[in-house]
């Protein structure tokens, strides 16, 4: 094996980190060297909250996915998330010319910095432009013009943004674990990667990533993203719930939940008593409940966060986009019946994904709690500049990546442009 092809992806999670090593076949496949995961109580709903906490956690899996791989990891990609992410479309003419002329790839090249230069005039420290089309003279929308003509091009993006002081947060975290970030990745975008399937990008699908703090949520159509969003609830809130409830510790309610818990208790026997160690004064002894109680109270939380999610679909620019395909992927999406809940409460089709299989990939993490990790290490193998994540940091790139027809601009090796001129500019801001 050439160890300069291989590429680390570290997503720090607010119950777990997950380091995957890989690198790209020949023939454009991805195969899994090695992973490592390791607890982590350093963030609060996908913030960090304890910089050491979290950089400790950061270096034990790192260390775990290094000797299962056999290599040393300098660089890695690391996954963004939490509530401060937000996203936007915009519409922007990128090129206005008096005659006609060539479609160009330095044009399309220019037209992703030109965005980018619009973009960070906004507040919000700028993650990703994504391009999802071009409109040629008002006309033709199309998703690649290389080679054809026109006049005026507009370049319609999805824009994702956050709060720089926590991007840094995290930043610092991983680097005091001894790691340069050559990218972050947002992930919903990563899990998008490893759970969906093109036929689902291209009809219209919403994918929900429940995670141990966060829920992601990414829509595409067309087989672009059009949306993407990050909720501050996850599988901590659920087994919290059971905490106050029941006056119990957390690492009890977790047990109680992934062994007994359902979000659809009206299926279960009100007669099928389960018994909690409880810390409430004057108790000696476990405490009795039924199936069902504990399902009311997950159900709950449950119904709260597809209301939340459904919110957040309720955006104009969504209002002809096909969002009756769910599929639910992450540890959450695990919790007996959630599936049958997200198919009566969103009224569609429902599945629930785990990441697709990979050379390399082991069973046990064929799993939806490792869709972000693995689906960031294809994303940013297919998208981002080459460049050995193995003993010396990856080298500052400053220009657009285009894999497969797609184009994605890197995130942090963008050097700064001067500001072009923005008398001709159409900007269309959606927030969402």
């Amino acid at each position: 094996m050439i160890q300069e092809d291989y590429r680390a992806a570290i997503d720090v999670g607010t119950t777990k980190v997950v380091t995957v090593i890989g690198r790209q076949r020949p023939d454009g496949s991805v195969e899994i060297a090695g992973m490592g995961v390791t607890p982590c109580n350093g963030l609060s709903k996908g913030m960090v909250d304890n910089d050491a906490a979290t950089t400790r956690s950061i270096k034990e899996s790192i260390r775990l996915a290094s000797e299962e791989a056999g290599v040393t990891v300098k660089s890695a990609y690391v996954g963004l998330s939490g509530s401060h992410i937000e996203s936007h479309n915009r519409w922007d003419q990128v090129q206005g010319n008096p005659t006609t002329s060539v479609i160009t790839q330095e044009v399309l090249d220019e037209s992703i910095a030109s965005v980018r230069d619009l973009a960070t005039e906004t507040e919000g420290q700028l993650l990703h432009v994504i391009p999802r089309g071009y409109t040629l003279d008002k006309r033709h929308t199309v998703r690649a013009p290389l080679g054809m003509h026109a006049r005026e091009l507009l370049a319609h993006t999805h824009v994702v943004k956050g709060d720089e002081k926590r991007i840094e947060r995290l930043r610092a975290a991983a680097e005091d674990a001894g790691i340069h970030v050559a990218d972050m990745i947002v992930e919903p975008i990563a899990s998008a990667e490893a759970a969906l399937t093109m036929t689902e990008r291209e009809e219209g699908v919403v994918l929900l990533d429940i995670g141990g703090g966060t829920t992601d949520i990414a829509v595409f159509v067309g087989g672009q993203i059009v949306h993407s969003a990050v909720l501050p609830i996850g599988g901590w809130q659920f087994t919290n719930d059971l905490v106050i409830a029941f006056m119990t510790t957390f690492e009890e309610a977790e047990a109680l939940k992934r062994e007994s818990g359902s979000v659809t208790p009206e299926i279960t026997s009100m007669r099928e008593e389960l018994f909690v160690n409880t810390l409430a004064e004057g108790i000696d002894g476990p405490i009795a409940l039924t199936k069902r109680d504990l399902g009311q109270l997950l159900k709950d939380r449950a119904q709260q966060l597809f209301r939340l999610v459904k919110g957040k679909l309720s955006t104009p620019h969504l209002a002809n986009v096909p969002i009756d395909r769910i599929v639910l992927t992450g540890g959450g999406a695990k919790l007996d019946g959630m599936q049958a809940l997200a198919r009566y409460v969103f009224q569609g089709h429902v599945r629930i994904a785990g990441p697709r299989p990979l050379a390399g990939l082991k069973e046990q993490y064929q799993d939806p709690a490792y869709s972000a990790g693995i689906g960031m290490l294809i994303w940013g193998l297919h998208n981002l500049p080459t460049g050995s994540h193995l003993g010396v940091a990856t080298p500052v790139v400053t220009e657009a990546v285009n894999s497969g027809g797609r184009w994605y601009d890197t995130l942090s090796g963008w050097r700064k442009r001067s500001k072009r001129s923005s008398s001709n500019k159409i900007s269309e801001e959606i927030s969402v």
